[in-house]
């Protein structure tokens, strides 16, 4: 197989312009990498432009990477894997793959939604909790992380290949819809009023909304929702992160429902 080692080439040069956001947007095309996210991808059905690898990634998972269709995988040298890489140590396979979108075939009764959530790492920790707990659709609202940041895709660890994830540009008016479909739902906040998460009664159709770390849940979404709830903590913090927060919230309503 031939291989690729100038830094110039067109398929390098494209693929290295995925780590901006508007190129991704504008190809509809998103970069991974590693031979797990592989697997994963590959698995859920993903549509693969490229894969680009290294000689010795190629010796050692040629197998795998087989099943491609042709004309998909490229090796290219290690100076050329260098300027495709995002990782400090890379496996020697990074995928571009299409746009992916997953939509849960069973009716929904179990949602999170997420007000202002921006950190990609954070973001891809939400979405790997969630299908491990049964989230059947997350939503993300607007100016929150972008779900084919290479940080978001790292951190879900393939759950993106798995899970209903929608953006949505009104969270309210999503509030409001959810609601009309006979869902419950709750925001965690900091305040007096709210209840332990410990005492909600997590039957039927229920949904929590996560805010940002440093503002929380926003007023309008706040009062959109049938309730606040809070997650009891000993003193001196004075809030979670939105991963862990989400992934305590997430547990416990799993821990009720199952």
């Amino acid at each position: 197989m031939e291989i690729i080692t100038s830094k110039n080439n067109p398929a390098v040069v494209a693929a290295a312009k995925l780590s901006d956001k508007k190129y991704r947007e504008k190809t509809q095309t998103f970069a991974f990498e590693g031979i797990k996210l592989f697997r994963e991808a590959f698995s859920a059905g993903a549509r693969f432009v490229r894969v680009f690898v290294t000689e010795d990634a190629y010796t050692k998972y040629g197998e795998a990477l087989s099943a491609l269709s042709e004309g998909v995988l490229t090796v290219v040298s290690d100076a050329v894997y260098e300027k495709l890489s995002f990782e400090r140590a890379p496996q020697g396979i990074f995928c571009v793959a299409e746009y992916f979108s997953v939509r849960t075939s069973a009716q929904a009764s179990f949602v999170i939604l997420l007000d202002g959530v921006a950190d990609p790492g954070n973001f891809g920790a939400v979405l790997r909790s969630a299908e491990a707990f049964g989230v059947d659709t997350v939503y993300m609202g607007k100016d929150g992380a972008d779900f084919y940041n290479p940080k978001t895709v790292r951190a879900c660890m393939g759950s993106l290949f798995r899970t209903d994830v929608r953006r949505s540009d009104d969270l309210v008016r999503e509030i409001e819809n959810l609601q009309r479909e006979g869902f419950r739902i709750f925001a965690t906040a900091l305040d007096p009023r709210s209840r332990d998460i410990r005492e909600v009664d997590f039957s039927g159709k229920i949904g929590f909304v996560i805010g940002n770390e440093g503002h929380g849940v926003s007023a309008e979404a706040l009062a959109a929702c049938d309730g606040t709830v809070i997650i009891p903590m000993c003193e001196g913090p004075e809030s979670l992160n939105a991963a862990v927060a989400s992934s305590i919230v997430m547990w416990e309503a799993a821990r009720n429902r199952i």
